[in-house]
This record gives C-alpha cells, sequence and structure tokens, in this order.
C-alpha cells in the first residue's frame, strides 16, 4: 500500500454526496482490506460495488491501515447520525401529528359555555 499525503478528510469532501448503500458498500471495502491485508482497489474488483467511483477507491488506498480506519469510523458516525435525524423527523412528525388530531378529537360542547 502507498501512503502519501492523502488524509481521510480529504475523502469525506468527496463522498459528500454519497448515499446510504454507497457509503455502507465503501465501509465494506474498507473493512475487508483491513481484514485480508490487501487493498480496497483489490476488495473492489473482487466485490464489484461498481456505484462507488474508482477514483474514491484509489483514494483509499493511499492511506494506511489506521488511516482506512478513521475514514470508516467517521463514515459510520455519518451514517449512525443519518439514521438518528431520520428518526427524531419521523417521531417528531408523529408527535406533531397525534397533538393536531387530539386537539381536533377535543370539541367543546355547549354546556362548557
Amino acid at each position: 500500500m502507498t501512503v502519501t499525503n492523502t488524509k481521510p478528510d480529504d475523502i469525506i469532501a468527496r463522498i459528500g454526496d454519497f448515499n446510504r448503500t454507497q457509503a455502507t458498500g465503501l465501509n465494506v471495502l474498507i473493512f475487508l482490506a483491513v481484514r485480508e491485508q490487501t487493498t480496497v482497489t483489490y476488495q473492489y474488483e473482487e466485490i464489484g460495488y461498481d456505484d462507488i467511483p474508482q477514483q474514491i477507491v484509489n483514494l483509499c488506498d493511499r492511506l494506511d491501515d489506521d488511516d482506512l480506519l478513521d475514514l470508516a469510523g467517521r463514515i459510520t458516525l455519518a451514517l449512525i447520525a443519518e439514521e438518528n435525524s431520520a428518526a427524531l423527523d419521523e417521531e417528531n412528525a408523529q408527535s406533531l401529528a397525534a397533538q393536531a388530531i387530539g386537539a381536533q378529537s377535543q370539541l367543546n360542547s355547549l354546556s362548557d359555555y
């Protein structure tokens, strides 16, 4: 593996538009490369995640194992944050919907006046 001045931040900046599937796939490639002591390119060719740009894979191969794991950790945290944000949005939407429905179902009767 060739180590250069490439940093995890350089790759994070380039994968900002990755969808959940691409980000998860890149993590799989990274973890397999570290575990099998191969390159991310080797895993990419072996598995064939064509939705991940070759340029990103090449950049990953410029990182040492510690930086690769750092990158994978950051991707994982972003995926978790995205999932938590989506869950909070859904929970808030359900709460607001329940409040709106609850407010409508509490009609005043004439005897309340």
